[in-house]
């Protein structure tokens, strides 16, 4: 079967089977086959595949792509010949692939590296029929065997993947035992040095308030990485449930700045869209020289919906990796669908959140220690942040077939 590799000759090849059809490539999850690289474009290219050969077609991609290192915007492929998307290399390839060495007794299937739908998470499955990959979060199960929720075929596994023995649980009674999450495995360790690298980061911002000069600009940097660090971690924390992990995931790899840039202004745009009615009144208030009787009822109706709406938005852009996920034509839609199991989750949301900012305030006047407050109200207020997504996730996990999210 004909097939590109990706990254011939590395340690981190992987193959893209070329079925009859056309096959997009790019950098956003949309594509058939994502190709996570800085220089490869969003869609960055069509493959054409029929009984005479094979085809590319370059869609205006920023770096071009090249056949043999030169320029193409359409082209027929032969095989042995190199395509280079931007910096990442490809190689097309005729016949099955060459036999391992001593190959294991039970191989397990080589596919894409990532998810189509989420492309910073491993696939764990694959479907033979649609041929694509997944990850646990992606697939239907249905008496300990995995189904691609597309085409309803089995699928082959990539690598052993946990099925969570509280599948059978109600959802209350899950969300419940989310908060003995944050304690399994590693998870104290996790927390505790989680606790400690954000106080180091809240203490520099403090100093940078009253620096000179350019402070300001590394102020911002320090709280777009902060933030952005987290919520990387969060949403792993989400991915991981929603395929059905029972244990608290490692602290992420530091990359590079812009990969936790954009996850903080994902955090940014929907807290903004969740919350806009409830600060358009508060800078009404700000603005006006007083307001009526009516602006603490309008001021509490404001809350109470963006407590409502946030849950589902923060999940979906999570899933969706994309700010476009706000959109209350998918939101809206998802929690009516799900009215009783996400009423619980909101409500549990809610609750969380009075807790937080209860420490918050007393924790100070319970410890006046000089630090101690802060590091007991940090360790508080991830263990909180870290039972909140394992609920979100575990909402996921029980009820993606009714959501019906990933089925294009």
């Amino acid at each position: 079967m004909r097939r590109l590799i990706v990254n011939p000759g590395t340690a981190s090849a992987w193959e893209i089977p070329l079925a009859p059809g056309v096959i997009s490539l790019g950098r956003n999850p949309e594509n058939d086959f994502p190709i996570e690289h800085a220089s490869v474009s969003g869609e960055h290219c069509l493959i054409t595949v029929t009984d005479p050969g094979v085809t590319i077609k370059d869609l205006g991609s920023a770096n071009g792509t090249f056949i043999d290192d030169v320029p193409v915007d359409e082209m027929q492929l032969l095989p042995g010949q190199t395509i280079r998307l931007g910096d990442v290399l490809l190689r097309l390839e005729l016949g099955p692939a060459p036999p391992a060495a001593n190959p294991p007794a039970a191989a397990p299937a080589t596919r894409t590296a990532f998810c189509k739908f989420h492309r910073h998470t491993v696939a764990r499955f694959y479907c033979p029929k649609c041929e694509r990959s997944f990850c646990g979060a992606c697939v239907s199960l249905r008496q300990g065997r995995t189904y691609c929720r597309t085409c309803a075929v089995e699928c082959e596994a990539l690598a052993e993947v946990p099925i969570s023995e509280e599948s059978e649980l109600s959802f209350v009674r899950q969300a419940l035992n989310a908060f003995a999450y944050p304690f399994r495995g590693d998870g104290v360790m996790l927390l505790a040095g989680g606790t400690i690298f954000f106080l180091v980061l809240n203490v520099a911002k403090f100093f940078l308030r009253y620096a000179i000069g350019y402070g300001w600009v590394l102020l911002v940097m320090l709280t777009i990485f902060g933030a952005g660090y987290l919520v990387t971690y969060l949403r792993q924390i989400l991915l991981d449930t929603a395929a059905g992990e029972n244990r608290m995931p490692d602290w992420p790899d530091f990359t590079d700045f812009s990969s936790l840039a954009s996850p903080f202004f994902q955090l940014v745009g929907t807290v903004v869209f969740s919350f806009g009615p409830a600060i358009a009144l508060a800078v009404y208030a700000a603005v006006a020289a007083e307001v009526g009787p009516w602006f603490g009822w309008a001021m509490l109706a404001a809350l109470l919906f963006g407590c409502a709406y946030f849950p589902m938005a923060f999940m979906a852009v999570a899933m969706f990796d994309s700010i476009g996920a706000v959109n209350p034509m998918l939101v809206v839609p998802s929690i009516l669908r799900i009215p009783l199991d996400y009423l619980a989750a909101a409500v549990l949301f809610a609750i969380i959140l009075l807790v937080r900012w209860a420490g918050q305030v007393v924790v100070p006047h319970i410890l006046p220690v000089p630090i101690l407050p802060s590091l007991l109200s940090g360790f508080l207020g991830l263990y909180f942040l870290a039972v909140e997504v394992r609920i979100l996730g575990l909402l996921f996990w029980m009820r993606k077939a009714d959501l019906g999210w990933f089925r294009r």
